[in-house]
């Protein structure tokens, strides 16, 4: 006997069963009782009167397995070939229909509802139909629309292969098992809104050609769009992925719509086509993954989260890529026109529909990156920042970024990366801080504090002095890790970065990098002997010129070593006094003329003991600062004395412009 149990709060509006208390199931014409309660000579009975094509109205039936095979026997046509001919039904309501399952014994692969390449010439209509053992619409055909509003699935259905030649509703349907629509064709649009697939949700290869609703709904296991096509639209607005969310390979012709929804796995649009680039809504998200996607217009791209990877994506219009927290991959992103990477500070909202970030998905975010060279909140630096990783084999001519930790960034391998904009907040690594000790020379040494690259972290590790380099950077792609950078690469990698800050007139950063190629220069084995020597003076005396308190110190010491030189060797002894001598006096009545010859007093050097007085030290300095700014004292000086001034001459004014040209780079705009 089939299970007559109804929904209590189903009124039926239809002429119902009289054979069995408590039925709601429709009463067969010309008969007293439902289809499921005919006895065996009237159903053969009430079975002849369905022929192919002819409507079918079982509204509130308990349909088995076997009434329901018996009802589409009658219902194929006839076939002239060795293969059966698929049933043709006209208009079917089956709304408030229980399906229930074949007696025991049976299998795992039997289904309650069997339609599998049924062919619905009419409209379908399953509302509020229960399916307890699953439902195979495998290959059906549902030529004037099918509504499966409000319907339950307790053990799975397969619409794989199904065409919906009109509107197709699910909305508010609940799928306990898997939900298969796999290569399924909705040609007048799909209505899922508010659906729930507690198993998961199989929409691969799928077609939605007038558009796709599904706000609301709630895949509990997991959502798979791969390779599924929308043409007119897609609404995921409210909708709620517990598991993972695939679109790779979806082709999404208009706008797609994600506001006010919630990802708790991650997000996957590998190899994707957004034909239109509209994608609406904050995406939320533990990764979020555009591998290879195309956007063929501009677009607009808000994202939060732990890991975002755009490797091998298009934007062939453009793009703005709004995102907070997360470690971003560009590598081999194409760019066709102009484009940005921005960090948006928390908390998110949007115009329309304002989402937030959870605090515990911050805080496994934040968690996932510190521990990779310099903490996030070092130097001033949020955690909402987001931290670009590779723009390697990218051409950044067109791409602008603001507000994003470059601090582990990789850019070996980028084009026109002289052409690159950093606006904003935007941090690179640092050197290792403090003073060190090692089997190096010279023996203690401190790194000079600047804006380092990421490379250039890799490189030092890899020499004698590489204390607190670390070889650890982030990757989302390790397996993608180009080759060791070494110095003469890294010297063209700051060129390009110095010239593009010197283009956006930071030029304090520009000064940093000019540092960096130089340092580079100075490594690399291909520079030769002589203009090491150079560079490691240049180095040594102002840090390349960018460093004035070096210079400053240096001349300082010079005018100490120029005083105690003086004071001690280059000043004569004040007691000496100049010679004058007189010719001899003419005899009488001798006309005489003479030549009156004056000697200057010498420049013998005073005892030992009187050289370091006040006096002495006083004219020393003066004449040391006078032969800095190139002025003269006319002070005697010993011959030691004239010699040291000469190199104050020549090493004052050098050392003042350096100084100079270190304070000009590091104020200048």
């Amino acid at each position: 006997m089939p299970d007559t149990t109804a929904a209590p709060e189903v009124t039926p509006d239809w002429p119902t069963c009289t054979t069995e208390q408590g039925c709601i199931g429709r009463r067969i014409d010309s008969f007293d009782a439902c289809l499921a309660h005919l006895n065996d000579d009237d159903l053969d009975t009430a079975l002849a009167s369905y022929t192919p094509g002819a409507d079918v109205d079982l509204r509130g039936t308990s349909l088995t397995p076997k009434l329901i095979a018996r009802l589409l026997a009658v219902m194929s046509p006839k076939s002239l070939v060795d293969r059966p001919a698929r049933p043709r039904v006209g208009r079917a309501d089956f709304q408030h229909c229980r399906f229930t399952p074949p007696p025991a014994p049976h299998t795992s692969s039997d289904s309650a509802a069997d339609f599998r390449s049924v062919t619905f010439a009419e409209r379908a209509n399953f509302f509020g139909s229960t399916f307890t053992r699953g439902a195979d619409f495998s290959g059906a055909t549902f030529t004037k629309g099918a509504n499966f509003f409000g319907s339950t699935f307790t053990r799975g259905a397969d619409f794989s292969g199904a065409t919906f030649t009109e509107s197709a509703d699910f909305s508010g349907a609940t799928f306990t098992w898997v939900a298969n629509f796999r290569s399924a064709t909705f040609t007048k649009g799909a209505d899922f809104s508010g659906a729930t697939f507690t198993w998961g949700a199989d929409f691969r290869s799928a077609t939605f050609t007038w558009g796709a609703d599904f706000s609301g709904a709630t895949f509990t296991w997991g959502a798979d769009f791969f390779g599924a096509t929308f043409t007119w639209g897609a609404d995921f607005r409210g909708a709620t992925f517990t598991g993972g969310a695939n679109f790779i390979g979806a082709t999404f012709t208009r706008s797609v719509d994600f506001r006010s929804a919630t990802f708790t796995g991650s997000v996957d649009f590998r190899d994707a086509t957004f034909c239109t680039g509209v994608v609406r809504g904050l995406l939320v998200a533990n990764r979020f993954v555009l591998d290879g996607a195309r956007f063929e217009q501009h677009s607009i791209v808000e994202v939060a989260a732990g890991e975002f990877s755009a490797v091998g994506a298009r934007f062939d219009g453009g793009v703005e890529l709004r995102v907070g927290y997360a470690q971003v991959s560009l590598r081999r992103a194409f760019f066709g026109a102009p484009s940005s990477l921005t960090g948006l500070p928390a908390p998110f909202a949007s115009s329309e529909a304002p989402r937030g970030v959870t605090p515990g998905q911050v805080r496994v975010w934040v968690a996932e990156r510190v521990g990779v060279g310099r903490s996030v909140r070092r130097g001033g630096v949020e955690e909402w920042v987001p931290r670009l990783l590779s723009v390697q084999e990218t051409d950044v001519a067109q791409l602008t970024v603001a507000d994003v930790d470059l601090s582990g960034c990789r850019f070996a391998g980028a084009h026109h990366l002289d052409e690159l904009r950093v606006e904003g907040v935007a941090p690179f690594n640092r050197p290792p801080g403090g003073w060190r000790v090692g089997w190096a020379w010279p023996p203690v040494w401190r790194w000079s504090e600047r804006r380092v690259l990421a490379e250039e972290r890799l490189w030092r590790a890899q020499h004698r002095k590489h204390g607190g380099w670390s070889e650890e950077l982030p990757d989302l792609h390790p397996e993608m890790s180009t080759l060791w950078v070494g110095p003469e690469r890294l010297a063209v990698l700051y060129r390009s970065l110095r010239k593009a800050f010197e283009d956006n007139k930071n030029e304090a950063g520009a000064g940093d990098f000019y540092y960096g190629e130089m340092d580079a220069r100075r490594h690399a084995p291909s520079t030769s002997r002589a203009e090491r020597l150079v560079l490691t003076a240049y180095w040594l005396v102002s840090g390349y010129g960018q460093r004035a308190g070096r210079a400053l110190a240096l001349l300082v010491a010079t005018v100490g070593v120029l005083f105690a030189l003086l004071t001690t060797y280059g000043l004569p002894d004040n007691s000496a006094t100049q010679q004058v001598i007189v010719p001899a006096a003419p005899t009488a009545g001798q006309v005489s003329t003479g030549v009156l010859e004056v000697r200057p007093a010498p420049t013998a050097l005073p005892p030992a003991g009187q050289r370091w007085t006040a006096d002495r030290a006083g004219k020393a300095i003066r004449v040391v600062l006078g032969s800095v700014v190139f002025r003269d004292t006319d002070q005697r000086l010993t011959p030691a004395g004239v010699w040291t001034v000469m190199a104050g001459r020549a090493l004052g004014p050098l050392l003042l412009a350096l100084a100079a040209l270190a304070i000009r780079a590091r104020v200048k705009r």
